[in-house]
């Protein structure tokens, strides 16, 4: 066989593709998962989706849905952002993203509740918390976050949503409660949710998720607190 030097091996040798970073996990997903789920899926491809309930939760990885409400395929229609928020309809800063969201899962789907999830750690909260010192460039983030200041003077007004089971670790962990409640009033005052929610129809619900805890802890709007979910609860606050 005659001498081939190392630089006409890799003329000659096709380049090694990048590994997708995903290749491991969707290669195990074929392995272990799909071929529990796919009599179940092909079930729904074929009869389409009823989920029961909207999730609107913040787009950060910690937040694992499914895991947290232990929701199988086909049960829940999420919808994932920036900070968890609800723009308030029929405004020039409404956002026709989420709001077709709202109105595709409420007057198409019908589903019968929706619920708000924000979470600690939230860069978005802490993002609002810091937008008063100094001036903040105009950038796709900032420009949505505005959203969020409505929850920045509701806690200026002494307005909080509490926890009920211990105090509030910090300010932040406040604003993430209190912006909860703000962005289930403007999901309220969507029209669909608004008319489904008037006739008993619809149920609007707030959730906080502590990811050092891995708790969560459900809102209870008549007193304004958020109270622990335990093992075996099963009553509705």
């Amino acid at each position: 066989m005659p001498h081939v030097t190392a630089g006409l091996l890799e003329t000659l040798m096709p380049e090694s593709p990048v590994r997708h970073p995903l290749l491991g996990g969707v290669s195990a997903f074929q392995r272990d998962t799909a071929p529990l789920v796919r009599e179940e899926l092909a079930r729904l491809a074929r009869e389409g989706q009823r989920p029961t309930q909207l999730f609107l939760t913040c787009a950060d990885s910690r937040l694992v849905t499914s895991m947290i409400t232990s929701s199988r395929p086909g049960e829940m229609f999420t919808v994932r952002n920036v900070g968890n928020l609800v723009p308030p309809p029929g405004t020039e800063s409404a956002c026709d993203s989420v709001a077709a969201a709202i109105e595709y899962a409420v007057e198409v789907l019908q589903v019968g509740s929706i619920t708000i999830c924000g979470h600690s750690g939230c860069g978005a909260v802490q993002a609002l918390l810091n937008s008063g010192h100094g001036s903040c460039a105009q950038t796709p983030l900032t420009r949505w976050l505005r959203h969020g200041r409505p929850s920045l003077r509701r806690l200026a007004r002494q307005e909080s949503a509490l926890l009920a089971d211990r105090p509030e670790a910090d300010k932040a962990e406040l604003l993430c409660l209190v912006n909860i409640v703000q962005q289930l009033d403007h999901l309220g005052a969507h029209p669909c949710v608004a008319r489904r929610a008037a006739a008993g129809e619809l149920r609007l619900d707030g959730m906080y998720f502590h990811v050092a805890e891995a708790q969560a802890y459900l809102l209870d709007r008549e007193h304004g607190t958020f109270a622990a979910v335990h093992p075996g609860a099963t009553a509705q606050v």
